[in-house]
């Protein structure tokens, strides 16, 4: 069970995991947008997959609620830099993806992503992964070994730093790729259905933790789990068919549910918006 703030961890170290080379404090504290989308579309082929989807989202939890197949892994993917949309505009902090572009490759170092699955040499050890995605995200050297301790001991698995990747569990093999996605210290952080086939103890641990790094992160979440949105969201995205339907705050979602309440409200509000019987 994780349990934070980090049990026999300094205040200090606790500070620097979601503060080191932070600038935009002031931004956290006044609400300003971060990440714009402005009018994205996405197809493979003729099947149209993102339908002129535009956002602004601040700092905080951002979770995006959909049906399966209702286009949010294709936006995640966007905004990872993964997919280049064939329209529309992303902004990270007012810099723009220029998809083939060496800003984009800057834009990106800002950027962590935890896609819903992700390949790994079995053999290879959680501190070697952990290293190999502070290579790729260009972090330099003398800063790989430090971010490396910071972000294990944040996802507990520093005790395991040295087995093999295969050796963990479910659980664990999804903390040690969020510790991946943020071992450059990204500013958006990007989770693709990150409680996906955990159990309820290892969900709940999943919450524990990123409601921790939240504070100082646009963290965007797609989900299908009313559970993710309960524990989770400050800001909601509903997506239906490759488009946003509705934004607003899970208090707002309610509102639409007649007579509901916990997560009977929030699946009426979402089956109210997307015309779903339930």
């Amino acid at each position: 069970m994780i349990t934070l703030p980090l049990a026999g961890v300094s205040t200090e170290l606790n500070r620097r995991v979601l503060r080191q080379d932070f600038r935009h404090s002031d931004l956290v504290s006044s609400g300003v947008d971060v990440l714009e989308v402005k009018n994205i579309k996405f197809s493979y082929g003729r099947k149209v997959v993102l339908a002129d989807v535009s956002l602004d989202l601040a700092y905080g939890a951002n979770l995006f609620l959909g049906r399966n197949g209702a286009g949010k892994t294709t936006l995640m993917r966007v905004l990872a830099g993964a997919n280049r949309p064939d329209s529309g505009e992303v902004r990270l902090d007012g810099e723009p993806f220029q998809w083939g572009s060496g800003s984009t490759r800057r834009v990106l170092r800002r950027v962590g992503w935890l896609p819903q699955t992700f390949g790994f040499p079995p053999r290879m050890r959680v501190d070697e992964f952990i290293a190999y995605a502070a290579w790729l995200k260009e972090v330099p050297s003398s800063r790989v070994a430090e971010r490396s301790r910071v972000v294990l001991e944040l996802v507990d698995l520093t005790e395991r730093s040295r087995e093999p990747l295969k050796s963990l569990s479910g659980g664990q093999l999804r903390r040690a790729g969020l510790a991946a996605a943020m071992v450059a210290d990204p500013e958006l952080l990007i989770l693709d259905e990150p409680t996906a086939g955990l159990d309820p103890e290892q969900r709940d641990n999943f919450h524990e933790l990123v409601r921790h790094v939240r504070q100082e992160k646009v963290v965007v979440v797609a989900t299908h789990l009313l559970e993710d949105v309960d524990a989770l969201a400050e800001h909601l995205v509903v997506i239906d068919q490759g488009a946003v339907r509705w934004t607003g705050t899970p208090a707002e979602l309610v509102r639409q549910a007649d007579g509901e309440v916990g997560l009977g409200a929030l699946r009426a509000g979402f089956q109210a918006l997307i015309g779903q019987e339930s």
